[in-house]
């Protein structure tokens, strides 16, 4: 049964009693690895509830109060520079309308917006504030987002699940993550007079088609969940160009596993790293796993397809890929967070929410009673408590164990 059905919702609070976190011997499934969890982990988990005790859902954020249009969230960030502000990716739902060279009519749904909440950790009672911000090309620079990252200096990136980032009847398939500035006189701003590209982003690289997830490893390093080439790839933005800028010269690709992960089409397959390993984890929706990718091993390789005029771009050989959580256990996971060495898995299939260690032992099973395609982007806040995107209620809740 939906959220909001499930809940008798008012504006900021929802305080049913949802299903509660199984324990790990309930939760546990075929290909369970050997071992057990540690007491530390299993108290990080009980951030989505203990034993049978149901968590409450608290409503953060309600797309569907700030438009008529039927925009939903993808993915959430809380923004590091800004204390308790949590960012929140918007599109709107596939269409069949075209945006052709010669028929635009479908254009403007392929437009996506930030929602910014402030004040998104605060007590039930106490309303927090939203604004929504739209770049002025966000047709081609936030096309139908999946995924964001914050990242150093202000900055964040987005991905988008789209073959191209211009008319759809054109050849190229031209599309990959955006820098952006989060600085509030920027991002959505009115773009420069001088503006080549009519925004206010400050990089972009158009090498993964049907980008499904984005991730953070440090400096202007981004990690790219590339759903057309089934790869994970690496970009380096190096220095970012002035916003509205189209210089990418000095940019930088490394593609890794190609062929390895896959998408299913309007489902985010998040990606997270981990400075303390130097793993990259990704959700494989495609193949409903969990994988790390170690980003230390594999040599330069062949040259790969770039549309930009950058001079790194290079496939990586001897790469390594395992499985965190592999097939059978997961529908299909969307969401992924990583908090005190923990992940915490959306499946957007079935719509629970599963705690795992970095071994892949269960942690904790969340049933949040929401239904096929809901379920997607999942962040802990500077609370420690989880914020997650419900795409078929337009909204993001916060998971509220019981006291």
């Amino acid at each position: 049964m939906a959220f909001v059905k499930r809940c008798a919702a008012i504006i900021g609070l929802c305080a049913c009693a949802c299903g509660g976190a199984k324990a790990p011997a309930a939760a546990s499934s075929a290909g369970e690895p050997p071992g057990a969890p540690s007491a530390d982990d299993l108290a990080v988990a009980s951030l989505l509830g203990a034993g049978d005790t149901p968590p409450s859902f608290f409503l953060v954020y309600d797309a569907a109060a700030d438009s008529i249009q039927p925009f939903y969230p993808t993915a959430l960030g809380f923004n590091p520079a800004v204390d308790d502000e949590l960012w929140i990716t918007l599109r709107q739902p596939l269409t069949d309308q075209v945006c052709d060279d010669g028929d635009t009519t479908g254009c403007p749904w392929l437009i996506g917006r930030v929602a910014i909440v402030h004040g998104a950790t605060a007590a039930p009672g106490t309303p927090a504030t939203s604004e929504v911000k739209e770049d002025a090309n966000a047709w081609h620079f936030m096309r139908r987002p999946t995924s964001i990252s914050f990242g150093d200096d202000d900055t964040f990136s987005t991905c988008a699940e789209a073959r191209t980032s211009n008319y759809e009847d054109e050849d190229v398939p031209y599309n990959g993550p955006v820098l952006w500035s989060a600085d509030p006189s920027i991002f959505g701003a009115t773009p420069p007079a001088d503006s080549p590209t009519h925004s206010t982003h400050i990089d972009m690289l158009h090498e993964s088609p049907y980008c499904m997830g984005v991730a953070h490893q440090r400096d202007n390093v981004y990690w790219a969940f590339n759903g057309d080439a089934g790869s994970l790839d690496r970009y380096d933005f190096h220095a970012p160009h002035e916003p509205g800028g189209d210089d990418h010269s000095d940019g930088e690709l490394e593609r890794y596993a190609t062929g390895a992960v896959s998408r299913v089409p309007e489902v985010p397959s998040h990606l997270v790293f981990d400075p303390d390993t130097a793993l990259l984890y990704a959700a494989d929706s495609g193949n409903g796993r969990i994988v790390a990718l170690d980003t230390t091993a594999g040599t330069p390789g062949a040259e790969v397809t770039t549309y930009d005029p950058i001079q790194i771009h290079v496939s990586i050989d001897g790469w390594k890929l395992t499985n965190v959580v592999a097939p059978g256990r997961l529908a299909v996971p969307s969401g992924l967070a990583l908090y005190q060495g923990v992940l915490f898995v959306t499946d957007a299939f079935n719509g629970h929410i599963v705690a795992y260690d970095r071994q892949g032992h269960t942690l904790a099973d969340l049933d949040t009673g929401l239904p096929v395609d809901a379920l997607g982007g999942i962040t802990i806040g500077p609370d420690g408590r989880a914020y997650v995107a419900d795409a078929a209620n337009r909204r993001v809740f916060r998971i509220d164990p019981a006291e």
